[in-house]
């Protein structure tokens, strides 16, 4: 009965966090969206001055950018290394802590990057679909890694890992995931692949500004700026 509650409480958890955040990134794209369109329709141009296209961001923000860049790369093997000495009944508790310390991580620089995004502001964006497209990849991008690090809370919590990794208690890791912890599971795998997915559009829009267009779109990225 107890268990019951519990697991109850999880999935309600799980789903008000999901909602929360499809209903908060859907409205917040809309709204951005629409404005763009009724400002390209009040100007009547695509494009921005070139001098407002290359505003960079905040140095805090590329930090945290390129910080969440190198922990997705070592999350995602250390993710990869966990799901092979699972099945291989290796799995140890140091690495669940690596992947679940280093997934915590992502998530809290998501969040911090989400909030600095709107208190430094973000250089403008033209109007043409190009730009529209990058500004979905954006929010897709935002959208997943809260999604990956909210599946994979859920994951710990419905499996034996989370109590294993309170207690100490390497005996209490799962060899495999069932009853409520499948679903988590599976949809942050699944997360983790669409994820790579639109991080490869993303990088690919990039590196087409800096080789096919050479408008220097990256160094708004970068930390190396004129005072």
């Amino acid at each position: 009965m107890v268990n019951n509650i519990i697991e109850a409480w999880y999935w309600t958890l799980l789903l008000f966090l999901l909602v929360a955040v499809c209903v908060y990134y859907s409205v917040h794209t809309i709204k951005e969206v629409w404005a763009a369109l009724k400002k390209h329709r009040e100007e009547g141009e695509d494009t921005i001055p070139e001098e407002m296209s290359l505003k960079p961001y905040s140095k805090r923000i590329v930090i945290i950018h390129w910080l969440t860049v190198v922990l997705l790369v070592v999350g995602w093997y250390l993710g990869e290394m966990l799901d092979d000495a699972r099945q291989a009944h290796t799995a140890t508790l140091a690495g669940y802590y690596a992947h679940t310390l280093v997934g915590g991580a992502i998530l809290l620089l998501t969040l911090l990057r989400w909030m600095f995004r709107n208190m430094d502001g973000v250089p403008p964006l033209g109007y043409t679909v190009m730009d529209l497209v990058a500004r979905g990849v954006h929010y897709a991008l935002y959208f997943l890694l809260v999604l990956l690090g909210a599946t994979g809370f859920m994951t710990a919590l419905t499996s034996g890992v989370g109590v294993a990794l309170i207690k100490f208690n390497p005996a209490l890791l799962p060899e495999k995931y069932f009853g409520p912890s499948v679903v988590p599971h599976v949809a942050h795998e699944i997360m983790m692949y669409v994820l790579i997915a639109v991080a490869a559009v993303h990088i690919a829009g990039a590196l087409m500004h800096q080789f096919i267009l050479k408008d220097g779109l990256m160094k708004r990225m970068s930390l190396h700026r004129k005072s």
